[in-house]
């Protein structure tokens, strides 16, 4: 109940974010130092009712120690629901996702990659767009507005990070996020 109620207050936290941002077109940052693996367990554990409901399998690779980095608690952590959501709502049938995070000189790379459906190559281009949902004909059984990816590039962009996709229809997804260090 208590991982429940914590991720129902980011979620709201979140709808308010967006919705200021969305009015706004600009995001209002409070970095702090952070430690992106602690982040990454808490949203994994406050995930973990969303993940049971799908069956589905999370795995986490982290380096050792802890990954300091000077973000935005609360938006890093709606890039990481947001992208977890997606991997669960496009998912397949035995629905993995995968998250790593790597430390580099200057950067920390985190990968969320998940099995799902893919994303044909003639809408990767247009995946961070906002309002853009690739067409599914007149199948419309998942919900969205189009406004995730958007905002999650830039957030990430905020950060002075960068973010990329990498997708192969029927085999799943994996988008790249670099951030760099403190």
């Amino acid at each position: 109940s208590k991982h429940e109620l914590n991720r129902l207050s980011i979620l709201v936290n979140k709808v308010l974010k967006m919705s200021s941002y969305q009015d706004a077109r600009e995001l209002q940052l409070k970095k702090s130092k952070l430690d992106v693996n602690q982040l990454l367990r808490e949203v994994s554990s406050s995930m973990k009712l969303q993940l049971d409901k799908f069956q589905a399998k999370l795995n986490l690779s982290l380096p050792e120690g802890t990954s300091y980095l000077n973000v935005d608690k609360i938006h890093l952590s709606n890039v990481v629901y947001n992208l977890i959501d997606n991997a669960l709502k496009y998912g397949s049938g035995d629905p993995r996702i995968d998250i790593k995070l790597v430390h580099d000189v200057d950067k920390y790379s985190l990968e969320v990659s998940d099995n799902g459906v893919g994303i044909s190559s003639e809408y990767q281009e247009k995946i961070f767009d906002r309002f853009f949902r690739v067409p599914t004909g007149n199948i419309h059984n998942i919900k969205g507005h189009g406004l995730g990816l958007s905002y999650v590039k830039d957030v990430i962009e905020a950060h002075s990070g960068t973010i990329e996709l990498s997708s192969k229809q029927g085999v799943g997804t994996t988008f790249m996020i670099n951030l760099p260090t403190i």
